[in-house]
């Protein structure tokens, strides 16, 4: 794929959001947003751990819509 990429949206398989980010990483512009839905499910902490991580080159923070329904908004830096 081409990049660069300035915007993600994860809204698939859970345990698929890593992987996929990685994938991305090389194409990700500085300043591309990541949004990762239905983030308070189990099969995305591993991705919540990358991205939470400032050391991955992401500042993140979580945004709860609901109480059973939240977003993680991830800037890559």
């Amino acid at each position: 794929m081409a990049g660069p990429v300035d915007f993600v949206l994860l809204d698939g398989w859970k345990d698929m959001y890593l992987p996929v980010v990685k994938l991305l990483e090389p194409q990700l512009s500085p300043g591309a947003l990541i949004v990762a839905d239905n983030t308070e499910m189990a099969d995305t902490q591993p991705y919540l751990d990358y991205v939470r991580n400032t050391e991955n080159g992401y500042v993140s923070v979580n945004f709860r819509a609901r109480e059973a329904d939240s977003m993680e908004i991830s800037c890559r830096v």
